[in-house]
């Protein structure tokens, strides 16, 4: 039983020296609302975001939802301090990107659109270390 409690111990110690700090907590707290309202908005006025670009088949709409929604829950894994939703979102930002472009987006805004791994990596740099 002692041993039990020695690694509780250890583990607890463990992760109590992990922290995040100010600014990767609001970053990754931006990305969390942010993500959640996108894919919500996506998904509930489907035919509102629509409207905006005619041309674009409906479903590509839900494919937007559905990226928006696998980076929120990409964010929930960063908070629980997991390397790979790093490269997830990269790779759902860059997937998001090319879609833009293709549905007639203008390059500067799809562009603008993938500041956000940047600002994502800046700030998950100084810990880069503690991600597991």
């Amino acid at each position: 039983m002692a041993r039990k409690k020695t690694r509780v111990k250890k583990i607890t110690s463990k992760n109590n020296e992990k922290k995040l700090g100010i600014w990767l907590s609001i970053w990754l707290s931006i990305m969390l609302v942010a993500n959640f309202i996108t894919a919500l908005s996506y998904f509930v006025f489907t035919e509102t975001v629509a409207a905006t670009f005619p041309q674009v088949a409906l479903w590509v709409w839900y494919l937007f939802g559905l990226v928006a929604f696998a980076n929120f829950i990409f964010v929930i894994f960063l908070f629980n301090w997991k390397k790979w939703p790093f490269y997830a979102f990269c790779m759902t930002s860059i997937v998001a990107a090319v879609m833009n472009l293709m549905i007639g987006l203008q390059f500067v805004a799809t562009i603008f659109g993938l500041l956000g791994i940047a600002i994502l990596y800046l700030s998950m740099k100084p810990k880069w270390k503690l991600f597991e």
